[in-house]
This record gives structure tokens, C-alpha cells and sequence, in this order.
């Protein structure tokens, strides 16, 4: 069973991304294990740093309380740790 959750502000998520999903107002974000949802605000921010190559690969993902910078996203290398 797959565990939903939202990030509080600066709480992180990481693991390999296997889908997002747009379902106005949410973006969720499977990693298989669990998935990430956000809502409408954070959701533009994040499509824009979202790209096609990121599926299959380890990310992480951190909300913040920034209006301009909602969450960051980052690809991990191979031996980043959780």
C-alpha cells in the first residue's frame, strides 16, 4: 500500500521518481513507495522544474515557505543518501 502525503514547510522527499500526475488543482508525485501531493500554489512552481528526464531517476524534493520558491527540486547522484 502506497502512503499519500503533503510536505510541511522545509520537509523533504526522496526517492526515485516513477510518475507525476496533474489533476487540477493537484500535481502528485509517485516515487512508487509513497507519493508527494501539492496543491495548486506549489504545483506551477514545481511543473516548471519537473522535466521528462527526471522519470526513473532519484530526486529530491523540498517545500519551503518562500512565495517565490514554494519547493526546489534536484536530481541525486547515484550515492546521495536518503
Amino acid at each position: 500500500m502506497e502512503d499519500t502525503t503533503r510536505l510541511k514547510p522545509w520537509e523533504e522527499a526522496c526517492g526515485t521518481l516513477r510518475s507525476v500526475v496533474e489533476d487540477y488543482p493537484y500535481l502528485t508525485l509517485d516515487f512508487g513507495k509513497f507519493r508527494v501531493v501539492f496543491g495548486s500554489d506549489e504545483a506551477s512552481a514545481i511543473k516548471n522544474q519537473l522535466t521528462e528526464e527526471l522519470i526513473g531517476k532519484r530526486i529530491s524534493i523540498l517545500r519551503t515557505d518562500l512565495p517565490d520558491k514554494p519547493a526546489l527540486v534536484r536530481e541525486l547522484a547515484g550515492g546521495d543518501g536518503v
